[in-house]
């Protein structure tokens, strides 16, 4: 991304996170059989919450929300199309050692998430039988954190 012009870091990260998805959906929906199809669009928490100088990522996300349900409702009956909505998923290649256990006390649920949540959900999502009633949606995988009110010390 263009840490230099600020306008073209917005166009290149709305390009990749939002028109991105919705450029490969629309080549694959050819190829996906009616009513056997999911489409599982990879957003963020960060469509429901920001900090600062997050304002391209998290409308990228936003955005992506808004193209779930826009698509659930114009393919209805073709494909069904959901998003996961990933918190803090430590992806480190250090693992456990590159977290603190503040880290892991940040979180309900007492851990930090993992890649295998989200793949968990995705599987889920994926299944028509466990499924196939579910459409439009957003799921969000972040230990309870958006959840928890905090308040300034």
């Amino acid at each position: 991304m263009d840490d230099e012009d600020p306008m073209k870091a917005f166009a290149e990260t709305i390009a990749a996170n939002l028109n991105g998805p919705y450029y490969l959906s629309e080549a694959v929906l050819p190829c996906m059989p009616p009513g056997l199809s999911s489409i599982i669009n990879i957003s963020s928490t960060r469509a429901l919450q920001s900090e600062p100088n997050t304002a391209a990522y998290s409308a990228s996300k936003a955005g992506l929300c808004g193209l779930t349900h826009s698509q659930a409702i114009t393919l209805a009956g073709r494909v069904r199309v959901n998003a996961v909505l990933p918190g803090w998923i430590n992806t480190d290649p250090a693992g456990e050692a590159a977290l603190r256990d503040e880290d892991h006390k940040w979180h309900p649920v007492g851990r930090v998430g993992t890649p295998q949540d989200i793949a968990e959900m995705c599987i889920f999502l994926a299944d028509e039988k466990r499924s196939g009633f579910i459409t439009g949606q957003e799921f969000v995988v972040d230990g309870g954190v958006t959840k928890k009110m905090v308040y300034p010390e």
